[in-house]
């Protein structure tokens, strides 16, 4: 459905499930959905939109100001990939005989043109779908390292401790805390600062003692990073390029 408003047409999908209330979401695209109660005519949905009309067009302005400067990531040679808050370029090596994509990271070799830090993907195809899925497995591999360590740096703040920890994918947060204690980190942790990835692990950490984000959580938080604020601003700012 769409409706004219001002000199905007807004686009918007209806999602109908079995609640009480009305909601509307943009994502970072600018796509609106609407999810409704079962029950709800497309009418009342389109005055419902009407309504939230200045919202949406506020919340679409600011995605695409923010999405302008997003750098576009492909598999090419010089092109760059984040890793622990910087960006590195990628040197690609193409041999048919590798048994499997491997990636490296490192300085200077005698096969690489680049003389500073940077990832070589030693790969068998040309498939920049099959090279991301080697990236992703990489940085998986590196933000268990990287949580694990800083785990271990933080825990003697917390009287209950870590039950297990995970890595996935998520799509809208960082880390999240379960009731048992277990961690699930973004696999995209790895490519945040040190320091973020520490505030991470800190704030997930603090919801053992705090399960919601209360002044009490947030003193809790401050208490361990007195400076968090700057690593949650990070996140807000540098979040948008910290993908594949």
């Amino acid at each position: 459905m769409n409706i004219e408003y001002k000199d905007r047409v807004i686009e918007f999908d209806i999602i109908k499930r079995k609640r009480k209330t009305a909601c509307i979401k943009v994502d970072i695209d600018g796509k609106v959905t609407v999810i409704t109660p079962s029950r709800v005519s497309s009418e009342t949905v389109e005055l419902f939109v009407r309504k939230k009309a200045d919202w949406i067009i506020e919340k679409q302005d600011h995605m695409i100001k923010k999405y302008e400067g997003k750098i576009v990531r492909e598999f090419k040679d010089g092109n760059t990939f984040m890793y622990l808050g910087n960006e590195y370029p990628i040197h690609i090596i193409y041999d048919e005989s590798f048994k499997s994509i491997r990636i490296s990271f490192g300085g200077k070799t005698l096969k690489s043109p680049y003389p500073k830090l940077h990832f070589i993907i030693y790969t068998n195809t040309n498939n920049e779908e099959e090279m991301k899925v080697a990236m992703e497995k990489w940085y998986r591999e590196k933000t268990m390292e990287i949580v694990k360590e800083k785990i271990k740096k933080y825990e003697n703040y917390f009287v209950d401790k870590v039950s297990d920890i995970k890595v996935k994918e998520q799509k809208r947060r960082w880390a999240s805390c379960t009731g048992k204690n277990a961690i699930l980190f973004n696999w995209r942790c790895s490519m945040a600062r040190e320091d973020v990835i520490e505030y991470i692990v800190v704030h997930e950490m603090c919801h053992f003692e705090h399960r919601d984000h209360s002044k009490n959580f947030w003193k809790r938080v401050e208490s361990i990073l007195p400076d968090y604020q700057k690593q949650h601003e990070y996140l807000k700012v540098n979040g948008i390029n910290m993908y594949l």
